[in-house]
């Protein structure tokens, strides 16, 4: 077999026609064709990643909800949930417990003598905050924990602890909705119901001072206030602080009056509680639906649209 001459029959098959010619401008009009749409293709999918990161981020941030008894995550995102729990904290080693020194006598030791007030330390005493007199009977304000037509047929009743983030975020993003489009029009009565949480250091006293300037007829105003300021108050306890920026001077002193010296403040929150038992609450924010005879318990923040279509079915 003669090499070359296959070589060149072969490199003959590869020749072009001999009419052929070269179209520069189809060529790069379709070259730029295929580089458009490879651009809009790459466009399309990094706005779909992108859309995708943010909605992500979006679920990570949003505040867990406070559960019944004792959560060590209420209120922390469920970004920081999740990485608790994949890289927990390495547990400590107990310290080793001290032996007691060994009594060399049977006998037992004297009793010390009771300290009295004559007895105590003469050092400086702190300042001791000045008693309020008992305050005369604040103007009674019926039921100043409800809204609402009392003749409304559905009644919803809202169970949240004060330091609840999950529950600040209802009472900002989804209460005001709800009170415009049905409380308002009549069509439900709705019931604020205090259920302080045993892990939260100042939710008890956020509620008194929230019954309390509802004794005053200011509860929506200091109900909104507290919740606002929940940031600002819920390490050190400070409400009397952020509530004072809302209420007048003269209707602040006698709230922290009735603060001080009212033991009856706790009477609704004890009740809530003892209904909160019988409703089988597990966490905050809880709504009850009440129709018909009927109590409906929803966990969590509802879609308002959901809820909305529940609520036409309760009233047919």
């Amino acid at each position: 077999m003669n090499v070359d001459r296959w070589v060149e029959r072969r490199l003959a098959t590869l020749a072009a026609a001999r009419d052929w010619r070269p179209d520069a401008a189809s060529a790069l009009a379709r070259l730029r064709e295929r580089d458009r749409a490879y651009r809009v293709r790459r466009r399309r999918w990094t706005w779909i990643a992108v859309a995708a990161s943010l909605a992500s981020l979006s679920i990570l941030a949003i505040p867990g909800r406070c559960d019944v008894p004792g959560s060590t995550s209420c209120g922390q995102p469920l970004a920081g949930r999740l990485w608790r729990q994949v890289f927990p904290k390495p547990v400590e080693p107990a310290a080793r417990p001290e032996t007691a020194p060994v009594a060399t006598s049977a006998a037992p030791p004297a009793p010390a003598p009771p300290v009295t007030v004559a007895e105590a330390p003469q050092t400086a005493a702190p300042a001791r905050r000045p008693q309020h007199p008992a305050p005369a009977p604040a103007p009674a304000v019926a039921n100043f924990k409800e809204s609402g037509s009392p003749a409304a047929p559905i009644t919803i009743e809202i169970y949240t602890d004060y330091e609840c983030p999950a529950c600040a975020a209802l009472y900002r993003d989804f209460v005001p909705t709800l009170v415009a489009q049905y409380v308002q029009t009549g069509k439900l009565k709705l019931l604020h119901r205090d259920l302080p949480l045993p892990q939260h250091q100042y939710s008890r006293l956020a509620a008194r001072y929230a019954n309390a300037a509802g004794r005053m007829g200011q509860y929506d105003l200091a109900v909104k206030q507290i919740f606002q300021t929940q940031n600002l108050w819920m390490n050190d306890g400070s409400v009397d602080k952020q509530l004072a920026q809302v209420l007048a001077p003269g209707v602040m002193q006698k709230v922290r009056a009735l603060v001080e010296n009212d033991a009856t403040l706790d009477d609704t929150v004890t009740a809530d509680v003892a209904m909160a038992t019988k409703d089988a609450i597990r966490q905050t924010p809880t709504l009850v639906v009440v129709a018909k005879g009927k109590r409906q318990a929803i966990a969590g923040i509802p879609d308002f649209n959901l809820l909305k279509t529940y609520l036409e079915q309760l009233s047919k």
